[in-house]
Order: structure tokens, then sequence, then C-alpha cells
């Protein structure tokens, strides 16, 4: 993928950079690469709305400064006593430096925020800033559900008062109106990247399953370990492949493949380059999505490019765009026994899983970023 067309030509501090095409600023809080999850999203759309705007990257958060562009570190809000006098130190100059930045931008696009965009939601109020747009990708606002009380009420506000608030889902938008419902909430399906021109060759000799997901509790590596604990004996010589982000349930996957014993039929691929993953899910027997939780599953529609049969669990933004049946076949989370009888299904009755990936290829290719953008432009009039 290629990437952020303006990387070379980032906002510059105190000056309104000169063009033809007006700015358009996303605040992120980590350095953006392309590869998976928000850095997509955020890559597709700049991609998308380049040919109208000129896109430009903040990166709000404290711990990796950006290779290039503008580092803006957004302190988060809380109420304990050291880290809001910290908070209140660094406001002034933050919010000097941001109206500086934002100079002729038509909007601020925050992705994946926190309470770090109260003072920014405060600047919109006092006219000194663009419209503000805040995208949500689905475990920002679970946090922020999860959180004590004055943190889901900070949340509700800045989510009332900014222009719009994006979801990936519809799923996911009914979670930001449970969390806020006054909220000018609009749903966004993202984009899918094409795949490539051409597929390069089998990674491994042997038949295999594929799933692509971080290593994090909501994708449900366990439940698919124990679905195909069930399947390995009547598919002696099947393999699974994970690949994956690395997280916090890296180790206790691994473990589980220990204890299973299937050290030798399961293969675990960390932080993989995204290019190399459409080759591993175009030669894959079935693409296999056991997560408990997905606002979207970008990578179940990439599988879909990649012409491959998918098994997946119905939660979340999968169920608006997966019929079961007629794209994929799927089952409820936390059921491996379930899952594994939809693999099965799968793989016993080649030709209709290969009718299934042929209407999910021809869906999917319909899940364009240029789509993506034009409506985020819709809905967030600019």
């Amino acid at each position: 993928m290629a990437a952020v067309p303006t990387c070379p030509a980032p906002v510059t501090d105190g000056k309104a950079l000169t063009g033809v095409r007006p700015r358009y600023l996303f605040l992120s809080p980590w350095p953006v690469r392309p590869g998976s999850g928000v850095n997509n999203v955020i890559v597709g759309l700049a991609q998308a709305l380049s040919r109208d705007f000129q896109p430009e990257i903040i990166v709000t958060g404290w711990h990796e400064a950006p290779e290039e562009g503008v580092w803006l570190k957004l302190p988060a809000f809380e109420l304990a006593p050291r880290k809001l006098f910290g908070f209140l130190v660094r406001l002034l100059p933050n919010a000097i430096r941001l109206i500086r930045l934002s100079r002729g931008a038509v909007a601020l696009n925050a992705h994946f925020f926190g309470s770090e965009m109260l003072p920014v939601i405060l600047l919109r109020k006092l006219g000194l800033l663009p419209k503000i747009v805040l995208s949500v990708h689905g475990a920002d606002v679970t946090d922020a559900a999860e959180g004590p009380g004055w943190q889901r009420a900070v949340y509700a506000f800045i989510c009332r008062h900014a222009d719009a608030v994006i979801a990936c889902s519809q799923a996911l938008g009914g979670e930001v109106r449970a969390l806020s419902p006054h909220a000018p909430t609009f749903s966004v399906w993202n984009g899918v990247s094409p795949a490539p021109a051409a597929f390069g060759p089998r990674p491994i000799p042997e038949r295999y399953l594929v799933s692509v997901a971080a290593f994090v509790k909501k994708k449900g590596h366990d439940v698919l370990l124990d679905a195909f604990e069930r399947l390995s004996a009547d598919f002696p010589n099947l393999k699974l492949v994970l690949i994956g982000g690395d997280g916090p349930e890296r180790q206790s996957i691994e473990q589980h493949i220990r204890t299973a014993g299937l050290e030798n039929r399961v293969e675990l691929i960390v932080n993989l380059d995204h290019d190399r993953i459409w080759d591993w899910m175009h030669h894959a027997e079935c693409f296999v999505h056991a997560a408990r939780e997905e606002p979207f599953g970008i990578a179940v529609l990439e599988a879909a490019l990649a012409q491959t049969p998918v098994v997946a669990t119905a939660v979340g933004g999968i169920r608006e765009y997966l019929t079961d049946g007629v794209e994929g076949l799927t089952c409820p989370p936390d059921q491996p026994e379930q899952f594994a009888a939809r693999i099965r299904e799968s793989l016993l009755d080649p030709a209709r899983a290969r009718a299934r990936a042929l209407a999910f290829r021809n869906k999917a290719s319909r899940f364009t970023w240029d789509a993506a953008w034009d409506r985020y432009r819709a809905v967030s009039g600019i």
C-alpha cells in the first residue's frame, strides 16, 4: 500500500502551506504506517481525499515521534491531581500551537481519540478551529464505556459537540449513541485497498487455514484454536496459520498451542508486512475469523478480495455485509464446536465454498476508499 501522499510536505508550525487544494488534517495518537486497523483507515482516506484536498497528519501521542510531519503531544484529561496539573500547564501552549497548525484547514479529523480532545472541542466552540470530525474504531469506545463516570461524561461531551462522529459500522454507531445520545453520529463503512494484480506462489506446500487478526482477547484466537483442535484428527494434513500484530494475548496463544500439542500444526507469524499477507490469504483453504467483537473487519473483506472462502463469527460490522450461506459461513461468537462445524462444511464442499467466495469478492469490490470518503465528506458537510 502506498504511503500517505503528502508525507513529504507536512504541516509546518505557524505557517499555512500554499497550494491549490485546501488542507485536511488527521490527528493520530501514533505515527501512521500502512499496515492494518486504524492506520489503514487513515492512509486509505488520505489517498481518496487527495484528489480534492491536501491531507496532512499531526501525531498527538506521547511515546513515539513521527519520522515525518508534526508531533503535537496532547495530554489526556484526568482528575488525578498531578496529571490534572500537567494537563493545565500544557493546555495554553498546546492550544496556541494547534490553532497555528490548523490555519487554512477545512477540518481536523481525529482518529482513536480520548479525553485529550476536550480542549480541541472547546477551541472549536470558541470558533478558533475548523470543523472537528471524530472517527471511532471500537476499542476507543469500549475504553470510554468501561471507564469511571467522569470519563464517560467527558467522552459524551466531546462527541456531542463535534461537528460529526463517524463510526465504521452501524453496530459501532449504536455504541456511540448509547454513550452520547445527542452526538451527531453517522455510520460510514471503511474501504478496502485493492488486492494485488497478481498473487505470488504458495507460502507453504501444505493445505492450511489462515487467520489475520491482532493478538488481543477480542479476536478470539482461543476459540479458533479449540475449533482447530476438534478438526485436527479429521484433517491430519491441514495446518492453521495465525498472522497478527503483536499484542497482550500472544504468550497465552503460544501456551494454548503447546498445551494442545499443536506445535507442528499451528504456525504463528507476528507483525508480517501487509503486502505479504495477500499471498497467505489467497492460497488458504479458508480464511477463519473467530472474533468476539469486530467493529468492522477490514481483514475479512481483504480475504474476500483474495478470493478465499470465509468462515467468521456473526458479530459487529461483519453482520452488516456478510450473509451466512451466501458470501460465507458464520456462527455465534465463543462457540468453538459450531465454528469447527462451519469450517468442516467449507472444507468438505469446495465447489460451494468457491461460489460463496466469488459472491463475496464481488460485494467486497464495492468497498472502496473513494466511496468511504464521499460519505465522510457528505455527513461532515465539507
